[in-house]
């Protein structure tokens, strides 16, 4: 592979990252109008959508209403991104966008984690990168315990079941078309979110309208086109080499928060957040020096 090739893949996956990380500001500044629960219901309703007309053009799908055995397979991934992404939202009111990017980020430690409980073998930088990012939740964790507790609480159990939702997409993705896959998680997500946003929220058409960029731009941007820039991405970066691109997306998030929303970290919590990502590189440190695994980003999650 040319080093013209090696530079294009790099910074394909580099702005998905970048698209990603801005992603939180989006979903902060959305809830200014509309709660999360009707927030995550409009970004999985409007992905749905977008990812129709990006499937047509990669794939020219014949039978897309046809259900199959995979498919019905495939749908508790709709079931895994919908309670993720619901309690990711929810965390979001209580902690900042620079916090929830790095916790966020942690996924790439609980993968392998995960992959323990289920009997693979977890080598010596995993166990490193997980003690670096316990160290590292030590120095956000100085703040008040309550404020911790929730909103820091709920981002890292939705970063579990994102994490779930990596393995449980490594099982599915050779079984089933991409975009396939994305449009089937897309509208489970969206049904759940709008079933749970019909008993515990009111909404109006105005406030989702004042909410409408946010919605468009984690909905199409992030959940549709990043996706799509990943996998023309990863198609020639090696797949270590491409998780430690996209970990950056914490990074961006952080600079989306300072820029954005005027968000500051204190000196421990820029301490914690570089042990996190820090840690999270670690992890997988082995995989990048031999490139003979794969680790998946989560499909669409921000």
């Amino acid at each position: 592979m040319s080093i013209k090739n090696d530079l294009r893949a790099d910074l394909i996956l580099l702005l998905t990252a970048a698209i990603w990380g801005l992603a939180f500001v989006f979903q902060r500044t959305g809830m200014d109008h509309i709660g999360p629960i009707t927030f995550v219901f409009g970004r999985f309703f409007i992905a749905a959508i977008a990812i129709l007309p990006i499937w047509y053009l990669m794939e020219k799908p014949q039978k897309v209403l046809e259900i199959t055995a995979v498919d019905k397979k495939a749908m508790l991934l709709g079931v895994l991104i919908a309670v993720g992404a619901v309690l990711q939202q929810v965390g979001l009111l209580y902690t900042s966008v620079s916090r929830a990017g790095f916790l966020t980020g942690i996924y790439i430690v609980f993968v392998p984690l995960i992959g323990l409980l289920l009997g693979n073998r977890t080598e010596w930088p995993t166990w490193l990168g997980i003690a670096l990012s316990i160290l590292g939740l030590y120095f956000l964790a100085q703040i008040e315990s309550d404020e911790f507790l929730l909103g820091d609480g709920l981002i890292l159990i939705s970063t579990v079941v994102w994490a779930l939702h990596v393995v449980y997409t490594g099982r599915r993705a050779n079984e089933i078309s991409v975009y396939r896959l994305m449009f089937i998680q897309f509208s489970v997500a969206a049904v759940i979110s709008w079933v749970i946003m019909v008993f515990v929220e009111t909404w109006s058409w105005q406030a989702v309208l004042d909410a409408g960029w946010a919605l468009l731009y984690v909905g199409v941007f992030s959940s549709g086109v990043a996706f799509s820039l990943q996998v023309v991405g990863m198609r020639t970066a090696p797949a270590s080499h491409a998780a430690i691109i996209l970990s950056f997306e914490a990074v961006f998030a952080a600079i989306g928060g300072w820029w954005l929303l005027d968000e500051y970290l204190t000196v421990a919590e820029l301490i914690g957040c570089g042990l996190i990502l820090f840690g999270g590189l670690v992890s997988q440190l082995k995989v990048f020096l031999k490139q003979s695994e794969m680790i998946q980003h989560p499909s669409g999650v921000n």
